[in-house]
């Protein structure tokens, strides 16, 4: 197929009709990618981070998101509209609402033609990162509002830092945690933020150097935590979280799901984007914020 496309005396119009040939079903176009060009990528797509924070627990059929709680701690869940937070407080069993993600992304055929790259493929990759970071929005928004009320409810009080982020601010963090006799996991930051980081000593830090640690957003650890950037934690704000199964669950009903919607009348291919989840912060103890004034 190289060799055709390479081939300067073929018409557009037989190009044409070879790509029309592989693209009319998915085998053939995993065929057609391996002989079109990259395209020119303007950045990275998003991953999806906030799953290390919380419990992941894929239901059941028929399986309802029951936990049981400490009736001594308030417990949040976003709303089942995915607007809101609710607070859960004098109850010793907190059911999850579960809300949808979902991308309906469409692509016209004539597009699909004129592309020298899978732009099928590339637009799967762009759906799948739209509802990753929609996940962690909707995530991140809860973890703030966990914050605000741990505030009002004097649990663990926001460290307000007047400089950038040091490590004895962290050791401040993880003893707040700690005190409850929680272990922390995971520390979230934003990319401006983490310049900090990379300012620290080796002796303080264990150096992510694995490319797939990286790509997933974890980047160091320090005294047995993760540091893990993304661009959807809020600037000058860090959170240090404490293990999963002692912070917060995500039941899962259905997982990221894709599904075939071509629009023949409108000559579109198109694929149905979905995932249906809860998340819910079950012990705001494991949660200590951190403010800078950078």
């Amino acid at each position: 197929m190289r060799r055709l496309f390479d081939n300067d005396g073929m018409s557009s119009r037989k190009k044409h009709e070879l790509i029309a040939k592989y693209i009319r079903s998915p085998k053939g176009r995993m065929v057609l990618a391996k002989y079109l060009q990259s395209p020119v990528k303007r950045q990275l797509l998003y991953e999806g981070v906030l799953r290390k924070a919380f419990y992941v627990e894929e239901l059941l059929p028929g399986a309802s998101p029951y936990y049981d709680k400490d009736v001594n701690v308030p417990a949040y869940v976003v709303s089942e509209e995915a607007d809101s937070i609710m607070a859960i407080q004098r109850s010793t069993r907190i059911d999850v609402p579960m809300f949808e993600i979902a991308a309906n992304p469409m692509i016209p055929f004539t597009t699909i033609q004129e592309k020298r790259f899978d732009i099928v493929e590339r637009t799967l990759e762009q759906g799948k990162s739209s509802i990753m970071e929609e996940e962690d929005t909707r995530g991140f928004n809860l973890i703030a509002a966990t914050e605000t009320q741990n505030q009002a409810n004097g649990i663990n009080p926001t460290i307000a830092v007047a400089t950038g982020l040091t490590p004895a601010d962290l050791a401040n963090a993880f003893g707040e945690i700690e005190k409850w006799r929680l272990r922390v996991s995971r520390v979230f930051l934003n990319p401006l933020n983490y310049a900090d980081v990379r300012k620290f000593d080796r002796d303080i830090l264990d150096i992510e150097s694995q490319a797939f640690l990286l790509k997933t957003g974890i980047q160091n650890s320090i005294w047995g935590a993760h540091l893990i950037q993304s661009s959807v934690v809020p600037v000058n704000t860090v959170y240090v979280v404490a293990e999963p199964e002692y912070f917060g669950r995500m039941p899962i009903r259905t997982d990221l799901t894709i599904l075939s919607a071509d629009d023949n009348r409108q000559r579109m291919i198109g694929f149905s984007m979905f995932e249906i989840l809860g998340i819910a912060v079950t012990n705001p103890l494991g949660l200590q914020a951190i403010t800078l004034n950078n």
